[in-house]
């Protein structure tokens, strides 16, 4: 039975195996600290984001990208699923390939000399930016906004 590309990538085998590579690469050289195998400060892996075009329960609408997307921190492998609206202005990688996630504490910081895909804007729970490596990956740094219950109260 010959199975087609789209058919082949609905299968759960191929999300698991998908996920699996995507935190092999965001784990760091085993026996240092992040800060050592790190030259670009802290990173600590967030989530993947895979790009779909079905509804997904829970979705939350970013008007910045004009894109859905779901909760990846209650997502139990920490997967962000992307529906684009027709409208959206991203375009290229972003929207054709899955992304690996990183919170920062500084974005210009991590992404030194790598290609800009989309400048860093306020997603709500962070201000984010994308950006492409060398070989191609797709890779989303986040700064994270502090929690409601971490801000100094008056």
């Amino acid at each position: 039975m010959r199975l087609s590309r789209t058919r082949l990538l609905t299968k759960p085998f191929w999300l698991g195996l998908i996920i699996a590579s995507l935190w092999l690469a965001a784990s760091h050289v085993p026996g240092t600290t992040a800060a050592e195998s790190e030259p670009k400060g802290k990173r600590v892996f967030s989530h993947i984001g895979i790009v779909t075009t079905e509804k997904k329960p829970g979705e939350r609408f970013v008007e910045a990208t004009r894109v859905w997307v779901t909760d990846f921190q209650n997502h139990p492998f920490h997967v962000e699923w992307l529906r684009f609206e027709t409208d959206s202005p991203v375009r290229g990688p972003i929207r054709e390939m899955p992304h690996v996630a990183y919170e920062v504490d500084s974005i210009k910081k991590a992404s030194q000399g790598m290609q800009e895909l989309l400048a860093p804007f306020d997603a709500g729970i962070a201000v984010v930016g994308f950006y492409q490596s060398d070989d191609g990956a797709v890779v989303e740094f986040m700064e994270m906004k502090p929690e409601p219950s971490a801000l100094p109260t008056q």
